[in-house]
Formats: structure tokens, sequence, C-alpha cells
């Protein structure tokens, strides 16, 4: 993707972590949501797709949207599934854009929310 950074240089996004070049493979995919956590095998993956405002992950049972900023780097990374897990930020922390320990203003790639729809499921 133009303008996406590489795999190796989200790794210190605080709401995605991605495995280093000279690490193997993930497995799975580890999906925090506020109510729930999934893992999903990186072998059920079939396709993504977005902009730097969404990514939907599709697996073969279940679909991950998500939203936020900065997400043509995760897209970036999901392409060579290398993803490790995905944390969705407390409402607190989405709302007024901060992060971690003594809430740090946080304005670079981040997620706002996730939602997790199993195939079959009502909406």
């Amino acid at each position: 993707m133009p303008g996406s950074a590489s795999p190796e240089s989200v790794s210190h996004v605080p709401d995605w972590q991605v495995a280093k070049a000279d690490e193997q493979k993930p497995e799975s995919l580890l999906v925090h949501s506020r109510r729930a956590v999934f893992v999903f095998p990186w072998f059920r993956f079939v396709y993504a797709e977005g902009d730097n405002t969404r990514a939907e992950l599709v697996f073969s049972t279940h679909a991950i949207l998500v939203t936020g900023q900065g997400l043509a780097a995760l897209l970036a990374a999901v392409a060579g599934q290398r993803v490790i897990r995905v944390i969705e930020p407390s409402e607190n922390e989405a709302s007024f854009a901060v992060r971690g320990p003594g809430a740090r203003k946080h304005d670079g790639p981040a997620v706002h929310s996730i939602k997790v729809t199993k195939f079959g499921e009502d909406e």
C-alpha cells in the first residue's frame, strides 16, 4: 500500500503487536475487545480490506471490523500474517486519544473500536 509502514516498523503501536522479521510468524491472531477475547488461527484467514480509518479482516467463521487511524500500517502487517494481537482501548482511551499509564496523549496509529461478527449471527 502506498505510504504505509512496513510491518516491522509498527511493532511500537500500543493497540497492536506485530512479530518482528526475525521472529516466527504467529499461528493465530488474538483480538481483545472490550467485552471478549477471540483467537483466530491464521490458517483460517480469508482476506482483509480497508484504508487508514478502517480495516476489515475476514476469517472463515468471523469478520473483524477495526476502526481507528493509521490502519494502513495494520493492514500491511496483516498482509504478511505477522500480527500477534489487536487490542481495543477502553472507551476513555479511545475518546480522549490517550494510552497507557499516566494517560499519555497518543496521536499515532490507533484502534478506536473493534467489532467481531460471527457469520450467521443476526446483527
